[in-house]
Parts: structure tokens; sequence; C-alpha cells
């Protein structure tokens, strides 16, 4: 699929992230990826203070609204017009436009932005997943962030979604998924995937320094089935949930077995 045809399917899907962004706190799976997120977050941000942000493949825009009113300034990136149209008005709506820019852009090529112009890249979902290579993508991320800026970046497991597959519907496509790492959706996009081996070794090619590498939400499928989300409406399984990543995430074992595929990593 051409990065066009994968722009226009985008487009048309900002209507629907931006309504569901509106009932976001209503889904408890979302709520516990966003809140998982800002555990990894939060504490850099006293080593940045007042510094500037990229949201990288923002599509409607996570981390602006908490970010911006605490001092940061932020730069919303996206490849779809769509998206930052709504990542816009929803800025506008909430009164934090004043502190955010939007630019237009594929986070495999962050062409307008300077070298070393960000105290920290935040690329959260999709974007390393989506994009044509994510290799070149946090790269980019890399290139734009400051010595002693952060680059927090999520992708795909290979190894647990070949096993997602495999239980669904075996098939061929288990094998092209763990020697690949390409999964192809339904709908013909393409999802590349990396094992926790090549994201440490992308960062250490860049001469990164990996503070933390972690599966971020451990257990959590994505996107969630009815029946995990009819089981998290328990408390007590919710719960469970979020002392599962506390005290689990950042183990090996539980890194290989993880859907998503958290980094965080340091520029010397």
């Amino acid at each position: 699929m051409t990065t066009e045809n994968l722009r226009t399917i985008w487009d048309r899907k900002a209507e629907d992230h931006a309504a569901g962004r509106e009932c976001r706190s209503q889904k408890r799976s979302s709520q516990l990826y966003h809140d998982s997120w800002w555990s990894y977050i939060q504490p850099l941000l006293s080593h940045i203070p007042n510094g500037r942000i990229l949201e990288a493949g923002c599509g409607t825009g996570r981390w602006a609204e908490h970010l911006v009113p605490m001092g940061f300034d932020m730069v919303l990136s996206d490849f779809s017009p769509n998206m930052l149209v709504k990542a816009q008005d929803y800025a506008e709506k909430k009164g934090f436009i004043k502190g955010v820019s939007f630019e237009e852009l594929d986070v495999c090529d962050l062409h307008t932005l300077k070298s070393e112009s960000f105290d920290m890249v935040i690329s959260t979902g999709e974007p390393i997943s989506l994009c044509s290579d994510p290799q070149k993508a946090i790269s980019e991320y890399c290139r734009v962030v400051r010595p002693g800026g952060y680059v927090l970046c999520d992708a795909g497991n290979r190894y647990r979604r070949a096993y997602d597959n495999f239980r669904a519907s075996p098939s061929e496509q288990v094998l092209q998924i763990l020697e690949t790492g390409v999964c192809v959706m339904d709908n013909g996009m393409k999802l590349h995937l990396l094992g926790p081996g090549e994201l440490t070794a992308i960062f250490e090619d860049q001469n990164m320094e990996l503070c933390t590498l972690a599966g971020i939400t451990p257990m959590l499928c994505f996107p969630p089935d009815p029946k995990l989300e009819k089981g998290m409406e328990n408390d007590a399984t919710y719960q469970a949930m979020i002392t599962m990543g506390q005290k689990y995430a950042e183990h090996p074992e539980m890194i290989a077995l993880s859907s998503r595929l958290i980094a965080v990593a340091r520029k010397p």
C-alpha cells in the first residue's frame, strides 16, 4: 500500500478518532494504555523544564492537553491533514491552542524540523508500526532531539502478533510475521512489527542510551476484543492489570509476551 493510499485511509478515520477521543475515558483499555504511557513520560519532565516536545504521528493528539498547561511548547505532526484538523479543533476547544503548532509530516521524513531542536519526542500508538520504515522513523526522532533529551515510542511486537494471529486463524502468514515482521491487515494495510532485540538495536545504531524497554500494558491485545473489554469493567480485574504493569512490565519474560513494546532512550 502506498503512502498516499494510507493517508487516504487515515483521513477517513479522523472523524472516528476524534469522536473516540471524546469518550476515551469511558473505555478502560484506552485509559489503561494512557496511564501506562504517562508513567514513563511524567518522571522525565523534571529533566526538561519548559522544554519543547514533538508528538510524532499524533493523530488527533493525545499529550498536548496534559503537557502544554505544564509549560511545555509542543509540535504535533501527522501525515494526515484531517487528523491535524481534528487535533487543532480539540486544542482550540480545550483552550491550549497557543502552546501548540502543527506540521503535516510523515514520521519517516521530518524534513521541516531542525536537528536537535526538541527536548523530547513522543510517538504513541501506531506510527512506528504503520510507517514504511520503522528504522528510518526512529532515526528521524533521534535526529531532532537534543543531547540530553529523550525519545519515547512504542511498536508492535512481532512475536506476540504471530501468536495472536495463529490463535485466531492458523495460516502461513504466521511464519511471514515471524520471519519478516510484516503483517497484512484485512484492509490491505501493512504493519511493520519489531521484536525486543530489533527495537533495542535500532536505538543502539543511533548511538542512543536505551533507558527502558518494557511491555506497555502487558497482556492487553490490540485492538482489545469485546471479551477483554467486558472483563476490564470489573474493578478487581482492572486493578490487577494496573498492578501487573507496575510490577512486571520491564521483566524480560513479560516484554516477550507483550503486544506492544515501549522504548525510552536518551541522547548522550
